[in-house]
């Protein structure tokens, strides 16, 4: 059902062929600034002028070229910055790739990929459904099952995987599932038709197959299932929170944040969606590097259906449809705190020019409602501690059916969690069971429940990989694992056992698996060159707290396509243009040429600029409380300081505490 969600993006992206440049463009201040509106058409005009594109050239991507790491950390603010575009482009059948110097006012390369198949366009996507909607084999089909036109029928293309026993290779497949509507109906939960799906190369229009079997009979949709979503609660008070004295957040130039002790620079890409770059944290006595750049860089979601209407539905979504391309705007008081900054975001078309998303990022800061700590003095009868709040940077990306809530958080102790809540609707399969005593439910909850009369969630998964290029206290670092080993108990001691931690050090590329201790493990970054001022190496944790794996087989098409979600955490040496978890060209791929490809190699990694891929995974199975919509499923990962500081930097310490006469603290 993620084809839905082109129905509206299609309206922007033509409109924004014709918008009107702003009156007073942004000149960008850092080298990590997204391109803007004005670059992306200069961008065009070069290529334009050099006869590499033409009117009937569509662009996959146009974005930011960065300049190499070391420049960019080499800069400081006032100095001049470079700027180069990199392009992803369609040209008579063919893929393309460009790199040009704006600064310069140069095309410096366009080079053919002639095995590429970039992200699906919103041209293919129209070209697609009309043609398979135009087929004689579906009007034929949908008269079959009771629709005497098409006016109550919608059709979206969906990504088509790869399967090796189909006979489609070198096309631009989409495969077509269609769905029963009306204006009753959200276009997010039409009914769907099954047994009937096409396959159409979307760049031709050729219709390459009608998959047209025994049909079920749809009944009446149950109640709720479309009817207007209820508003607030009226047996609850509404609630809410304001910052009485304003705000703290401090947003400079294009997006220079900062907020406390934290700074980061943050863009949006029509590919990873938000990007996140110079993460630093001010200890008092100087800012110090946390992460030089994270983003998502891959979601991949199969479903267990074996029919063969639902069996493809393997989505590696950010590389086939774009996290930024489908950033949905956010609403304040649903999305956001009335009081968050929201901002808009320039992105690229398809058709070489840029449309604005109005709110499509929004930034604020909340209480929590806990103790960031505190302690009850039994002799002075009072509580000390102060109330826990955080800064929390979120996009919404809607993907068909569903909508991810897509979290930056960071606390004054130094923490930061990466924070996904799935929302939106369940994909759902027609049925005949209205409930689990009919004659067809056994059969027709096989792979996945039944969650409304006559209509089954397939169960499925979501492997959510962040790329975290972290460089802790600088880019010099290693990766350990701290496992929790029991041990026996000294003769000295009435106790049995106890346990003590046991540090490996990493030395080469790979997975990094967690099945080696009974009692668990952590994992650290480490700079190994660098001091507290208890003489310990300055680190950061990786506090998983979802870490389910694939466990289809190796030999599955959709696994071989999206190896890294075999394991929770891989580590590769840092190198250019290793961007994407399942490599840069995933849609139709064959094979992952990601990051099972990135560490192939094995280098050494002592003492090197990490990057780590961590996939947050979770499984869906489904349940009736998914209906009629999901309540936001949240998961997230938490990178935590340790042995960073000399103490808690949320804190405002009395030094004498640390002096020996200090007393007694209760």
């Amino acid at each position: 059902m993620r084809g839905l969600v082109f129905l509206f993006w299609m309206t922007i992206t033509v409109l924004a062929a014709t918008a009107q440049e702003p009156e007073e463009p942004y000149i960008p201040q850092h080298p990590l600034d997204a391109l803007t509106a004005e670059e992306i058409v200069r961008t065009v005009q070069l290529l334009n002028g050099e006869g590499e594109v033409d009117d009937n050239t569509r662009y996959s991507n146009i974005t930011l070229l960065e300049p190499a790491k070391s420049e960019v950390i080499a800069w400081t603010p006032g100095k001049p910055v470079s700027r180069s575009a990199f392009v992803i482009l369609r040209k008579n059948d063919k893929t393309y790739e460009a790199n040009v110097d704006l600064t310069a006012s140069k095309v410096l390369s366009v080079t053919e990929n002639p095995t590429a198949e970039p992200m699906i366009l919103t041209e293919e996507w129209e070209k697609a459904r009309d043609a398979f909607m135009a087929d004689p084999r579906f009007a034929e089909a949908i008269k079959k099952r009771g629709y005497a036109n098409t006016k109550s029928v919608v059709c979206t293309p969906n990504s088509a995987g790869w399967f090796p026993s189909e006979n489609y290779s070198g096309r631009r497949v989409m495969r077509i599932p269609c769905f029963q509507t009306s204006d009753k109906l959200h276009p997010s939960i039409s009914r769907p038709i099954e047994e009937l799906m096409g396959v159409v190369d979307a760049e031709t229009g050729e219709v390459l197959d009608v998959y047209d079997r025994e049909s079920v009979k749809l009944p009446k949709p149950p109640q709720g299932y479309g009817d207007t979503l209820p508003g607030p609660d009226p047996l609850q008070n509404p609630t809410s929170f304001v910052a009485p004295d304003g705000p703290n957040i401090d947003v400079r130039n294009n997006l220079e944040v900062s907020w406390g002790r934290w700074s980061f620079h943050t863009r949006a890409d029509k590919r990873a969606g938000l990007i996140m770059s110079l993460v630093r944290f001010n200890d008092g006595k100087e800012r110090r590097d946390i992460a030089y750049q994270m983003h998502v860089s891959e979601m991949f979601v199969p479903y267990m259906d074996p029919n063969p209407t639902w069996s493809y539905r393997t989505f590696l979504d950010v590389g086939e449809f774009g996290l930024g391309y489908l950033m949905s705007s956010l609403a304040p008081d649903i999305d956001c705190p009335q009081t968050a900054l929201f901002v808009d975001l320039t992105m690229p078309s398809d058709y070489g020019a840029s449309y604005v998303l109005e709110r499509g990022m929004c930034i604020f800061e909340r209480p929590t409602g806990d103790p960031a700590w505190r302690h009850f003095s039994n002799r002075r009868k009072e509580v000390n501690g102060k109330p826990q709040i955080e800064l929390v940077v979120r996009t919404i990306p809607t993907i068909g059916n569903y909508d991810y809530v897509i979290d930056y958080v960071f606390t004054p102790q130094g923490n930061m969690t990466l924070r996904v809540g799935a929302t939106g609707f369940d994909a759902i399969k027609s049925v005949e069971a209205a409930d689990m005593g009919s004659a067809s439910a056994t059969q027709d909850t096989q792979y996945g429940a039944l969650i409304a009369p006559y209509s089954v969630a397939p169960w499925h998964d979501h492997y959510i990989n962040f790329r975290m290029d972290l460089d802790i206290d600088g880019q010099d670092n290693d990766l350990v694992r701290d496992s929790f080993v029991p041990r026996p108990a000294p003769d000295s001691t009435t106790r049995k056992s106890l346990w003590t931690l046991k540090t490996d050090r990493y030395k080469t590329e790979g997975p990094v698996t967690t099945d080696h201790a009974k009692g668990g493990s952590n994992w650290r970054v480490v700079n190994s060159n660098r001091f507290n001022r208890l003489k310990q190496n300055p680190s950061y944790w990786l506090q998983s707290h979802h870490q389910a794996v694939s466990i289809l087989s190796p030999e599955d098409p959709p696994q071989m396509r999206a190896g890294f979600a075999a394991e929770t955490l891989w580590v590769s040496r840092h190198k250019p243009g290793e961007l994407w978890a399942a490599g840069p060209y995933p849609n139709l791929s064959t094979s992952d040429q990601g990051v099972t490809a990135y560490v192939a190699d094995r280098e050494a990694i002592t003492n090197q600029d990490l990057v780590l891929w961590y996939t947050m995974g979770f499984r869906h199975a489904t349940r009736p409380e998914d209906f009629p919509i999901l309540p936001t499923f949240w998961h997230e990962m938490t990178l935590r300081p340790a042995f960073f500081f000399d103490m808690d930097p949320s804190m405002t310490f009395n030094p004498g505490i640390l002096s020996e006469d200090a007393g007694d603290p209760n």
